[in-house]
Parts: structure tokens; C-alpha cells; sequence
């Protein structure tokens, strides 16, 4: 495929348009524009939606831009190899991760990691606050959601959004839901914020406008994996993370509803520090897991 494209696709979908990808590419608006036609046309699919304002990646472009992220990095990840000659992997990184998302997707994804590079010691912090990177001496993050301006550095590599379940059963005793103010009447599983014990509340897109919303619970508990296992055993509706209940609704044991009231996805990010050159283990770790994520969610 057409390198050039890629890049120039790539960067539309990191700046937000083609203006800003040009001045970080060095090319003319134009000239970007034209690559990723080229790449629209080879692919007989439309990556950018573009209006005389704006630019913004289509359903295909977002999970075209995730992979070729990947690839790319890859790419950058070879030639940096290739140019230290022999360093391989070394050493000791930290890395801190959202419980159950570390638990259900990052973990796995060390311990592949740390069988592959055996001289690497790698201290895993799972916690849902957000962490301070230079206090805690933190080397890498993987963090959900939108991130604000900072001085770190940050690379998207999937996605994730909230959705709401039930299971077969109690969708068949309690009735399907087809509205949000529907779930009023509804058993629901709460959920509190382990490190903080803040209620969770939750967000429907009603109308095109994100609206927030409160519901009672007769159980309500501090982890995602437990409020599924609550769903799947009847207990009430739950609106978790996709990546919480992706097997049980590719199994059946649990049946998503109020789809068309789901709020656009967030980013999944890796970051790390701006002033700290990252170790080639740090560097092989993130190109592992950009390309693991990027594939499974």
C-alpha cells in the first residue's frame, strides 16, 4: 500500500483536519488531501467525511486510523531498532492501568511481554484514579477517555464506550426498556468508584444531547466485573465499559438495549513523559500493546 497515504491519513485523524496535518508533515493542505483520496480510492471506502469547516474520521476511517497507527509504529519501532544494533529490552518500567481494564485487557498482554523479554522487571499499578507520572514515577499509562492538554505524550490506539445490558431472563420477567426514563421502573446494578466512592451516573444521548441520569439500587458494587456478574445472574440492568461485557453478549448471556441512546465512544490513549527519552523496553511494551488492542477491542 501507499506509505505516503497512510501517513498523510494518519496524521489528518492525530491534528483533526488537513491544514494541521499538512503543517506537521511539511506538505500542502492540498497535497495531503490528495494522498488520502489516493488511499480512499485503493480502498474503495471513505476514511475522512469533509465539509468546508471541518474534517472528521468516518466509522471505517476511526478503526482504518487505530491499525495503521500500529503498523506505523511498528515501522518506527523497527528503525529504532535497527539503528541501537544489539540493545534489546532491559530493565524496569512501571505502568499503571485502570483496574478492570488491566485486569481484563493489559495484563494479558505483559504477561506476553515479560516471557518474550526476560531481562525486563515490570511493576503493574492497578488503580482507577489518575495518577501523577512524575511523582509516582510511573514510566507508562494507559488511560480512557478524553485527555486534557498536558506535557505528555499520547497515543491513541482504540476505543471503548459504555453500554447498557441485561440478561435473557430478566429481560423476559422485567420487560425490554425503550427509553431511558424506562429504567425508573427497572431493577438496576449500581456502580461506585473504588478510590473515591462516588456514585456512578448514568449518560444517554437523548435527542443528540448528552443527558445525565440517576437510578435506585437494591446492590450496588466498586468493580465492572462484578456488576456483569450481577446481570448475568438476574439481578438487574448494568451499563458498564463494551470490553466488561463483550463475551457474555457474544455468548448470549447477556442482551444489550437502549443501543440507539449510546453515547459516541471514548479513546483508550497509551502516555508517557514528553522530557523522557522511552528505553527500548518501554518502546517494545507500547508497540505490543498498541498492536494487541488495536486488534481485540
Amino acid at each position: 500500500m501507499d506509505l505516503a497515504a497512510i501517513s498523510a491519513f494518519v496524521s489528518v485523524g492525530d491534528k483533526g483536519g488537513f491544514r494541521a496535518a499538512a503543517t506537521a508533515l511539511g506538505m500542502t493542505s492540498a497535497g495531503v488531501s490528495k494522498a488520502v483520496a489516493r488511499l480512499e480510492a485503493q480502498l474503495g471506502v471513505m476514511l475522512v467525511a469533509r465539509t468546508t469547516r471541518l474534517a472528521r474520521l468516518t466509522p471505517a476511517g476511526v478503526a482504518f486510523h487505530a491499525r495503521c497507527k500500529a503498523i506505523l509504529a511498528d515501522l518506527d519501532q523497527a528503525g529504532h531498532e535497527a539503528s541501537e544494533g544489539s540493545a534489546l529490552p532491559q530493565g524496569r518500567i512501571v505502568v499503571s492501568v485502570s483496574r478492570t481494564f488491566g485486569r481484563m485487557r493489559v495484563l494479558p498482554v505483559i504477561a506476553d511481554y515479560v516471557k518474550q523479554y526476560p531481562q525486563v522487571e515490570v511493576e503493574v499499578r492497578l488503580s482507577d484514579r489518575l495518577v501523577d507520572l512524575v511523582a509516582e514515577g510511573v514510566d507508562l499509562a494507559v488511560r480512557i477517555g478524553h485527555l486534557p492538554d498536558s506535557s505528555l505524550i499520547a497515543t491513541r490506539i482504540s476505543q471503548t464506550g459504555f453500554v447498557i445490558c441485561g440478561s435473557p431472563e430478566y429481560l423476559a420477567t422485567s420487560g425490554v426498556p425503550a427509553h431511558p426514563h424506562d429504567l425508573q421502573n427497572h431493577s438496576v446494578v449500581g456502580y461506585v468508584t473504588p478510590d473515591t466512592a462516588m456514585r456512578f451516573t448514568y449518560r444517554f444521548l437523548v435527542d443528540g444531547v448528552a443527558k445525565s441520569m440517576s437510578f435506585p439500587s437494591r446492590l450496588t458494587v466498586d468493580d465492572g466485573e462484578a456488576a456483569a456478574f450481577a446481570a448475568v445472574r438476574s439481578v438487574g440492568l448494568v451499563m458498564v465499559n463494551d470490553y466488561v461485557v463483550e463475551e457474555h453478549v457474544a455468548d448470549g448471556s447477556l442482551v444489550r438495549v437502549l443501543r440507539e441512546f449510546d453515547l459516541p465512544p471514548v479513546p483508550i490513549s497509551v502516555v508517557h513523559l514528553s522530557t523522557r527519552n522511552p528505553s527500548p523496553a518501554i518502546r517494545a511494551f507500547e508497540m505490543m500493546l498498541r498492536r494487541r488492542l488495536a486488534t481485540t477491542l
